[in-house]
């Protein structure tokens, strides 16, 4: 199999700069901190820059003439120097190393104070002896019981070991124990400074990333193979997902694997066959194969689980049909003597009571008849409690026996009374002042006029007009007068039987016809004589006034859309429902003193309102109903 080298950067370069031995910064830095004589943060600095200052990753700043005392000047300049953008940046007291990821500054200040270990050789094992359990763990037998020499100085003795010293050693045995294992990083990523959940800071995260080599990590993995397995355990696991290699394969395991794969559908750059291994490219490629096989694993189960069951059912299924059998014919020789007893008392209950019983049935009750009697009673009343009526509406009965008719109808009575009674407590007042607006239109206009059956469905509302359509001033010019009730109409002149569309306003104690905002006439209730329509299906009617009153010119024609609603609204307000004829034919109507006017009604196909050659208003309209 032909390999791929992958470039990548080697932090072999780093590590060895900070703790390679006798040259490494922690080196120097312990031997600055033990070596005699007046030693400072800044002589340390000076030793970095005369140790690895030629180091391509390792950078200061260059010296400046006044420097603090002890902090000697470098020999020569052939260590890395900082450029001029970067000594803006950084003081005389830092270094910078330029690691994989980015580059970082550090401070020397206060480097050997922090490196120092006071605590000495002596004192760890006086403290290692202690009687207290928690002083004793704090403080390793094994690091004070191990006399190998530090390598980081010459100058460390077996008395003392300094703070990076301590900690290279213990990162050593870390790394020594996690070469020995199999170990599976996990990165932690910090979403947020706040610690708030469901919130993701993108600039830190993106630090963190890179920081980390996460990207650097990634990149190599996927340039090579996230997945290898020896052939016989690749084939061992997937082998239930192809029929070829499914339940056992005979030949040779990288021809199986092949065979296996090539089943999958795996494309050549998702993997390479080498001598002893499958390698898998992409993680996809062997999720998917991971939920195949979960798949196929519940198909395994389901077979291996019928053919058990179906075992085991059969197994107990005999079982049972043994001792169903034996059950059976024991239970049916209990239920044979059970019917045959039972046959016979009611074969001597049907001859000793319902028999005789009906043959004195209609004489006076004797020890014969009374069973009988009250078996028919209480059979109709269970029948009567089955077959009540459902509703008010409903008159269907029971037909009562002959010794129960008087009671049979005073139960009826009460039944009827009672539904009643339940039917008037639900209704709202609202709906009660609708059923008593369709009895008065019902007292008025049922047999008499063609189009009533047509409105009985359709409920009355309070007006026909909003306030939108209204005028303000002529609702205005009704003054304190509550109006009850306003629809569209159409009015024709009395001489001309010119139409005009008018508005109708009914208040508690007129008629108010208006136009617009202008009223042209108002008829007191107590003024109107009465009112005639014709039992056509046209919408016309008259109101008759007094033909002596001054203020009214004469009758008034009106034409309304709803005119069943209409008149039974004025029929209420004007008290005046025994006031309302339904002519045949023909209506008179007075046009102005002493002079008459007719209108003539004829059914015809179509609704039409016109003069007729004789001076009379012709209404033709459609008949809907024949009485």
């Amino acid at each position: 199999m032909q390999w791929e080298p992958v470039q990548y950067f080697n932090n072999k370069i780093i590590c060895d700069l900070v703790e390679e031995k006798f040259k490494g910064i922690i080196s120097i830095l312990d031997e600055e901190c033990l070596r005699p004589g007046d030693a400072s943060d800044f002589t340390f600095l000076e030793k970095l820059e005369d140790t690895v200052g030629g180091h391509p990753h390792f950078v200061t700043s260059v010296q400046s003439p006044s420097l603090p005392a002890g902090f000697k000047k470098p020999p020569s300049q052939s260590h890395k120097l900082a450029d001029a953008k970067t000594r803006k940046v950084m003081g005389r007291e830092e270094f910078r190393l330029l690691h994989y990821a980015g580059e970082v500054n550090y401070n020397v200040n206060g480097f050997l104070d922090k490196n120092n270990d006071l605590l000495f050789r002596n004192l760890k094992e006086v403290m290692c002896m202690s009687e207290n359990k928690i002083l004793r763990q704090c403080f390793d037998k094994e690091e004070l019981s191990d006399k190998k020499r530090p390598d980081t100085c010459f100058f460390l003795t077996a008395q003392q070991t300094e703070a990076a010293t301590q900690f290279k050693a213990s990162l050593a045995k870390l790394m020594e124990i996690l070469m020995s294992k199999e170990p599976s990083y996990v990165r932690c990523i910090k979403p947020n400074d706040a610690k708030q959940a469901a919130r993701f800071d993108e600039v830190l995260i993106r630090h963190q990333v890179k920081y980390l080599g996460l990207m650097e990590n990634l990149r190599v993995r996927r340039a090579g193979f996230a997945y290898r397995r020896r052939y016989e355990i690749f084939l061992q696991r997937y082998k239930s997902l192809c029929p070829a290699t499914w339940p056992n394969w005979e030949g040779k395991l990288s021809d199986g694997v092949a065979t296996l794969v090539k089943h999958l559908g795996y494309k050549p750059e998702e993997y390479k066959l080498g001598r002893s291994k499958i390698f898998i490219r992409f993680p996809k490629t062997l999720f998917a194969t991971e939920d195949a096989l979960e798949t196929r694993k519940h198909g395994l189960a389901t077979q291996l689980q019928a053919g058990w069951k179906g075992y085991s059912q059969r197994s107990k299924y005999q079982k049972l049909r043994t001792a169903a059998i034996a059950v059976q014919a024991w239970w049916r020789g209990i239920l044979a003597r059970r019917r045959a007893r039972r046959r016979r008392e009611a074969a001597d209950t049907i001859r000793s009571v319902f028999i005789k019983g009906f043959i004195y049935r209609h004489q006076e009750r004797c020890p014969e008849n009374e069973y009988f009697l009250d078996y028919v009673r209480y059979s109709f009343l269970m029948k009567l409690q089955r077959n009540l009526p459902k509703n008010v509406l409903d008159k269907s009965w029971p037909t009562p026996p002959p010794a129960l008719n008087e009671a049979s109808e005073h139960l009826r009575q009460l039944c009827m009374q009672n539904m009643v009674w339940s039917y008037c407590k639900k209704i709202s007042p609202e709906w009660k002042l609708q059923m008593e607006q369709k009895m008065t239109a019902s007292d008025i206009f049922k047999d008499k006029k063609d189009n009533y059956p047509q409105s009985v469905s359709k409920l009355f509302v309070n007006t026909r007009l909003s306030g939108e359509e209204l005028n303000p001033k002529a609702v205005q010019a009704l003054g304190s007068e509550k109006m009850k009730y306003a629809v569209p109409v159409t009015k024709y002149d009395r001489k001309g039987y010119k139409p005009r569309s008018r508005q109708l306003l009914l208040t508690s104690n007129s008629a108010v016809i208006l136009e617009d905002a202008k009223v042209k006439q108002r008829i007191d209730y107590a003024a109107l004589k009465g009112i005639s329509v014709s039992s056509l299906s046209d919408g016309l009617f008259v109101l008759h006034v007094p033909s002596d009153d001054n203020k009214q010119k004469g009758d008034v024609i009106l034409q309304s859309d709803h005119v069943i609603e209409t008149l039974t609204k004025i029929a209420i307000c004007a008290d005046k429902i025994n006031n309302i004829n339904i002519n045949q034919g023909s209506i008179k109507f007075t046009v102005s003193q002493g002079k008459e006017g007719v209108i003539d009604f004829t059914p015809g196909s179509e609704l039409i309102v016109a003069k007729a050659k004789n001076g009379h208003l012709s209404v033709t309209a459609p008949r809907l109903n024949s009485r």
